[in-house]
Formats: structure tokens, C-alpha cells, sequence
């Protein structure tokens, strides 16, 4: 299984959403049990990702989905929003 966050930024002048980043994640183990758990953990991978590539300020929506080896979607697990401030 193959675990992607498809990252899109809230942008509020234009107010809509604008694609970001696809970010390849580690399986985790055991599995979260619930979106709550899913959209812990998918805000530990872009607090990674985000502090490594200096993204700005603002409010993310992202998606966790499952794709297979061709990088298509086969399964949606959870999707929210998410903050970050540098």
C-alpha cells in the first residue's frame, strides 16, 4: 500500500483551493483506527514536510489516499484542513 497526502492550499482572496504538493508517507503501523487518529497523523507528515520546504502561513486541505504502484487513487481514507505557521 502506497499512502499519499494531496495537499492543497487555502488561498482566502481568491477563496478557493490551490493544489499544492503530493507527499509519499510511511505506512503507519499499526494503522490509525479513525479520521480523528488519520488527521494526527497526517498532520505529523506535513509539519515534516512543510518545515523542510518552507511552506508560508496559512490553512491546508489534504486528502490521504491509497494509490497503487501507477500512482492512481484507489481508496480515500480521511481529508481535512490543517494549519501551519512558520
Amino acid at each position: 500500500m502506497n499512502l499519499w497526502l494531496d495537499v492543497h492550499m487555502w488561498h482566502p482572496l481568491r477563496g478557493n483551493l490551490h493544489p499544492i504538493a503530493d507527499v509519499e508517507c510511511e505506512t503507519p503501523e499499526p494503522a490509525p483506527a479513525n479520521p480523528a487518529e488519520w488527521h494526527d497523523w497526517a498532520g505529523d507528515c506535513l509539519r515534516e514536510v512543510a518545515d523542510k520546504d518552507n511552506w508560508q502561513s496559512g490553512r491546508y486541505h489534504f486528502t490521504i489516499q491509497e494509490r497503487d504502484d501507477a500512482g492512481r487513487s484507489v481508496d480515500e481514507l480521511a481529508q481535512g484542513f490543517w494549519e501551519w505557521a512558520t
